[in-house]
């Protein structure tokens, strides 16, 4: 890997149908320091999310229960992974429990 790439090193994408059947997709890039986030929702353009993490990886999951859709993104920077979540109704990414062994 460069010291400095500008390119992503790793990627991880979700996607989730509304109620409406309308398809919504988030793609998380990794240039190997930072997790950022794009987003496509229906009658719009792609658009940079406000999701930023540090990490040199990426993977990420997602469901949708009665609440709406729940999303994990997983980033791993070193011997370190963190769990991040945005849950129906929470306006700010938290931090989840899941923690590497």
């Amino acid at each position: 890997m460069a010291d400095n790439p500008n390119y992503p090193v790793s990627t991880a994408a979700i996607s989730w149908v509304d109620t409406s059947g309308n398809v919504h997709l988030r793609v998380y890039s990794c240039d190997g320091y930072t997790v950022t986030e794009r987003s496509s929702d229906p009658g719009a353009t792609w658009t940079t999310g406000t999701f930023s993490q540090p990490g040199a990886a990426v993977s990420a999951t997602c469901w949708q229960d009665h609440a709406g859709v729940h999303i994990r993104v997983y980033c791993t920077n070193d011997d370190q992974t963190i769990e991040w979540c945005q849950d129906p109704g929470s306006q700010t990414w938290f931090q989840g429990q899941y923690t590497t062994q």
